[in-house]
């Protein structure tokens, strides 16, 4: 998966930063400037929250109950991805109120994630589920740029990014399997159209 070897690459830059970045370690892993953990951190919590939000819209808003589980998963991976994101922060001393939007924050990328959600949140039956798959995996797809350049900047990070990573992994690979499947179904296929029948690979 993309994802996954992006971020294993970004991962053994990290590694090899981590010893050298070990002479900070009596200041503490950061160093002494919190404007950075601050920026990262709270990258990571918008980026954990969106699938918490998007998981708990599938839960109500699926017609299917493979889809509706999913969003169940989804929801209940990232809030403990979250969780750790925000006792991280309470370590350093940054309250979870600074994590919501910092300067600098990407604005396009906010703004893609409130479109999508409002799409999805006024869709229903089988036109939600083929979106919310669609939408899931691209966003994760979009993820792994900011999980690799995580793990490059910030060492101290490295556990929480390989957790993320892995979860990004195995929840693209669910909706990427589930969005071809959808899509795969014919739209106007005659009766005795033998090859519409087959299982797409």
């Amino acid at each position: 998966m993309r994802i996954a070897k992006m971020v294993a690459a970004a991962l053994l830059v990290a590694a090899g930063m981590g010893f050298h970045g070990a002479a900070r370690a009596a200041e503490g892993p950061w160093g002494s400037n919190v404007a950075e953990p601050v920026a990262l951190l709270s990258s990571l919590h918008r980026a954990a929250l969106h699938e918490v939000q998007l998981g708990e819209l599938a839960q109500h808003a699926a017609s299917t109950p493979d889809a509706r589980q999913y969003g169940a998963d989804l929801a209940a991976d990232f809030h403990g991805v979250d969780q750790r994101i925000l006792s991280l922060a309470g370590g350093l001393g940054i309250a979870e109120k600074r994590l919501q939007v910092t300067e600098g924050a990407n604005v396009a990328v906010l703004r893609k994630d409130s479109t999508d959600y409002g799409r999805l949140a006024n869709e229903s039956g089988t036109t939600f589920d083929r979106d919310f798959w669609v939408t899931v995996a691209d966003a994760q797809a979009h993820e792994s740029d900011l999980l690799a350049a995580t793990a490059t900047r910030e060492p101290a990070l490295t556990d929480l990014v390989t957790e993320m990573s892995r979860l990004y992994d195995r929840s693209s690979r669910r909706a990427l399997a589930a969005a071809h499947a959808g899509t795969a179904e014919p739209t106007e296929a005659a009766p005795d159209d033998e090859a519409s029948t087959q299982p797409s690979e």
